[in-house]
């Protein structure tokens, strides 16, 4: 009886999906430009929004960390 549980539990148990992996840099700037593709914009519109995603003028990140080195020092501690 006791073998037979084990088998069935044993049985029951899923297996657990592989982690994700992160998109790149290059995936997200090519989803980007299909989107854009896709869109209705007038042309110059279209335009400054694609100019802007092939020379990107400056660095965005959503990082925490780059939120809390911007943080002042004395904020931390309380």
């Amino acid at each position: 009886m006791l073998a037979t549980l084990s088998l069935l539990l044993a049985g029951c148990t899923t297996q657990s999906a592989p982690p994700e992996r992160p998109y790149s840099d290059a995936q997200i700037k090519q989803f980007a430009l299909e989107m854009l593709s896709r869109s209705n914009l007038p042309y110059e519109d279209y335009e400054k929004i694609r100019r802007a995603l092939m020379n990107p003028a400056h660095r965005m990140s959503n990082a925490i960390k780059d939120v809390e080195a911007t943080a002042p020092a004395d904020a931390n501690r309380s």
